[in-house]
């Protein structure tokens, strides 16, 4: 099966749910399609909401699924919410000092590295 397409400046969480959906059967064409019309039933989603525990630690509030189309841009979103939610204030606020205490060319590498 073939990689499905994801739009220019995709991230690499919406990468990787697409990934997942693909996996589970889906035919999504880019980050943009919905996962019902790509082929996802309820079965499907908890079997969706499985591997985004196991992959990042969080559970994703299935309320919030159903505020908008489940698209895997906005999979990611939530993926990247509940991350923030479920990070502790210390830890935080370590990144963000680490983060400020960098260079110019050591936070341009860095940024290099995560395109």
């Amino acid at each position: 099966m073939s990689e499905p397409a994801t739009p220019d400046g995709a991230d690499a969480t919406a990468a990787a749910v697409l990934r997942m959906w693909t996996e589970l059967g889906l035919r999504p064409g880019s980050a943009a399609d919905d996962f019902f019309a790509a082929g996802g039933q309820s079965l499907t989603l908890v079997r969706f909401l499985a591997q985004v525990q196991e992959a990042y630690g969080v559970e994703l509030p299935v309320d919030r699924l159903f505020d908008e189309d489940l698209t895997a841009a906005v999979a990611a979103r939530l993926i990247t919410e509940a991350q923030l939610d479920a990070a502790d204030e210390g830890d935080l606020a370590a990144i963000l000092a680490e983060v400020e205490g960098l260079s110019e060319t050591e936070l341009a590498a860095l940024l290099a590295e995560a395109e």
